[in-house]
């Protein structure tokens, strides 16, 4: 009986597997025909054809114009004071107060600092004291000086005699004059208790604060002071442009126009004041001044900036816009537009340039078309289009359309009789 359960399960076993072996085989063979099919169907379809390339270039142009153009020269610059002190203690002692703030704006014989003034309070007195003393033995001298005079010629005292209160008179005259110069040291030495501003300037940054003691060698300077209004701007132009200067100068005030280093919002107008009285051998330059008001006190001593200065304007000087230009190695060019609508280069020399255009000392004539934007993608020969050139279009007249007939409306439909 067992024998017969085990064949029986056996027979099972074989009968499934045979099953899923067909299964396996019919699913395989439906994957490779719906392959083949797709290849089929994909094979048949027709790949799309590149776009067609138009044979002109886009680009913007421009027309070269004619303008009068400013002769300015432009130059690089540092703003420096015209006046910049060290705030120096000259006696020792206390430093008692500090009156004006750092960074602050000072007045003419505003007082800055001030030194404990006691100990030489108490100087002065004693110098005086000295020179008081001084004068009363000057004056016991000049007395016993004038007394014993006429006792000479009678011989009532020798010449020896009279000759010591000569000397003892003359002495106390001298101590009175030594003595008043005390008085004017000690006087001094009091005053340099007291720190003024001798002019309208800005204060910096201390170095000493109210308790120390200052005036030794090693803590003599307290401060500085620049005057910021009105300042000077120091550039140096060439030599050879000195002629031009001279020849300006001489016929007037040549004046300048200074611009704050990295802010062309900020400027200021001043004149050409000095120009040095030797050449830099080393740069062949030639340092100048410009003199410049700055009530705002926003241009500060140190500051770069540009200084330009006109030579007045030259008129009919061809322009183009800056954009236009392009370098091949050290020459540059423009792209011209024939009358073909292709282009061509140009060379070009450059006066100078301003803004946003560049001024040309030679190179395409005046109404010539030039490629302004897409430069980089022409090259001798290539048709262009002009993307900014307005197309003239002709002006048409509507078309007239027949009247269409009226359609007569259609008779009324009569009601169906009522169906009993």
């Amino acid at each position: 009986m067992n024998e017969f359960r085990f064949a029986t399960r056996t027979l099972l076993a074989m009968t499934n597997m045979t099953n899923m072996t067909n299964m396996t085989n019919m699913t395989n063979m439906t994957n490779m025909t719906t392959a083949l099919i797709m290849t089929g169907v994909v094979g048949c379809v027709k790949p799309p054809e590149p776009p067609v390339r138009p044979d002109w270039v886009p680009v913007t142009t421009a027309l070269v114009t004619l303008q009068n153009i400013p002769l300015d020269h432009v130059y690089p610059g540092i703003v420096v004071s015209p006046r910049s002190i060290s705030i120096d203690a000259r006696v020792q002692g206390f430093l008692l107060k500090q009156e004006v703030a750092d960074g602050s704006t000072t007045k003419p014989d505003q007082v800055i600092y001030r030194i404990d003034p006691k100990p030489f309070e108490a100087l002065l007195d004693a110098a005086k004291g000295s020179l008081v003393q001084a004068i009363a033995e000057r004056d016991y001298s000049r007395k016993e000086m004038d007394r014993n005079a006429p006792l000479v010629p009678v011989s009532a005292i020798s010449q020896q005699s009279f000759d010591q209160l000569v000397v003892n008179f003359e002495s106390d005259e001298g101590q009175v004059v030594t003595s008043q110069a005390n008085v004017a040291t000690a006087t001094i030495n009091l005053s340099y208790c007291t720190m003024s501003s001798p002019f309208v300037g800005l204060l910096g940054a201390s170095q000493y604060f109210e308790g120390a003691v200052v005036g030794d060698l090693n803590t003599q300077n307290l401060n500085s002071l620049v005057q910021i209004d009105p300042l000077w701007v120091e550039f140096s132009p060439s030599a050879t442009q000195w002629p031009k200067y001279a020849a300006m100068m001489a016929k007037g005030a040549l004046e300048a126009t200074v611009t704050y280093d990295g802010d062309d919002a900020i400027k200021a107008t001043g004149k050409v004041i000095f120009a040095n009285n030797q050449v830099s051998t080393s740069t062949g330059t030639l340092m100048m001044r410009v003199e410049f008001a700055n009530p705002n006190l926003i241009f500060r001593p140190g500051v770069y900036s540009q200084v330009s200065v006109s030579f007045g304007v030259q008129p009919n000087v061809m322009v183009i816009p800056k954009d236009a230009l392009f370098a091949r190695e050290t020459d540059l060019f423009v792209w011209r537009v024939k009358p073909d609508n292709t282009v061509e280069t140009v060379l070009i020399k450059l006066l100078k340039s301003v803004g946003t255009m560049s001024a040309l000392l030679s190179g395409p004539n005046v109404g010539d078309r030039i490629v302004v934007d897409g430069i980089q993608r022409l090259k001798p020969g290539s048709k262009i289009k002009d993307m900014n050139a307005t197309p003239s279009t002709p002006a048409t007249t509507p078309a007239t359309t027949p009247a269409t007939p009226a359609t007569p409306p259609k008779p009324a439909t009569p009601p169906k009789p009522a169906t009993k």
